[in-house]
């Protein structure tokens, strides 16, 4: 019996979806826009974490020390450097390494290469240098006004700090994050008013069905179900529409991401599987979740049981 009764309650959830399929086609169309834009908020947030993550290991701030400095005093200046609060790396660069890898960088460069050649090791214009680390990425503001106070100016001629790139990065995973926020919530309300509408017309074409249905005695439940399965299939058309455009997108695209973020061979695949599962289940229930909630306010506003 119960078997029965659910097989007739989704059936005339199906009739309901089908018999008002403009207005059916209307309110999935903007749960799928707006699936669409959170989907795309999330692709965007992720790739933005991970190029951060990914340049954070070549980036950081190059102290670089002056001609008077001497060896000894340069492994005592690292030394303290180390113990200082969210350093996580510090390694020693000599002239005669830092040499090496300019003429390295430089290799397609004759010009440079034989200006170089032209400077014993003695005469190397290069100074020796500390790379440094930090443990965070909000670390290295505090690092770079430490190495240029008064304590380690007699030894650095000039500290560079490439964390102003990282900085860049997290303020565009803000902006990402805020703009995000707040396009959600917009079109959160905007899908949840069309759907809204869209199952209050749903009622109101039915309202004598309804009413024989409660003369016959029909429970509050039996009466709402059919509305709850419409929402429903509202949030799993839409679903399965974004996700399919974000799968294909992202597949078509993996190559993209592995050159701009500088990624091996495989992981930008690899990722986009991730986040296409992500999404799916993002979509999923959100899209599920908003078409229960408007079949759920349509029905206590105008439903009066």
């Amino acid at each position: 019996m119960a078997m029965i009764t659910a097989k007739r309650l989704v059936k005339t959830g199906f009739t309901n979806f089908f018999r008002n399929i403009w207005l059916s086609l209307a309110a999935t169309s903007i749960m799928t826009i707006t699936l669409f834009i959170i989907s795309t908020i999330l692709v965007l947030y992720t790739l933005t974490n991970l190029s951060i993550e990914n340049i954070q290991d070549r980036v950081g701030i190059t102290a670089y020390f002056n001609n008077q400095t001497s060896e000894r005093e340069i492994l005592n200046v690292k030394a303290e450097i180390e113990l200082l609060d969210d350093v996580e790396a510090v390694d020693y660069i000599p002239n005669t390494v830092a040499r090496e890898i300019f003429m390295e960088i430089h290799k397609n460069e004759p010009l440079l290469l034989e200006t170089m050649n032209e400077f014993n090791d003695s005469e190397n214009p290069l100074p020796n240098s500390l790379a440094i680390r930090a443990s965070s990425l909000e670390s290295y503001a505090g690092l770079s006004e430490i190495l240029q106070s008064d304590r380690y100016a007699p030894y650095f001629q000039r500290v560079r700090d490439n964390g102003k790139v990282i900085s860049r990065l997290l303020n565009i995973t803000n902006m990402i994050r805020n703009l995000g926020i707040v396009l959600t919530v917009v079109f959160v309300a905007v899908t949840i008013m069309v759907m809204f509408n869209t199952i209050r017309l749903t009622i109101y074409n039915r309202r004598q069905e309804v009413e024989i249905m409660r003369l016959v005695g029909a429970t509050n439940s039996y009466i709402r179900m059919p509305f709850i399965i419409e929402g429903v299939m509202y949030g799993i058309i839409a679903t399965v529409i974004t996700s399919l455009i974000m799968f294909i997108a992202l597949q078509f695209v993996s190559g993209s991401i592995e050159s701009l973020l500088s990624l091996e061979p495989g992981i930008a695949s690899s990722l986009a599987r991730d986040l296409t599962w992500q999404v799916i289940a993002l979509n999923l229930s959100l899209g599920v979740g908003l078409g229960v909630i408007a079949s759920a306010i349509a029905m206590r506003r105008y439903l009066k049981i």
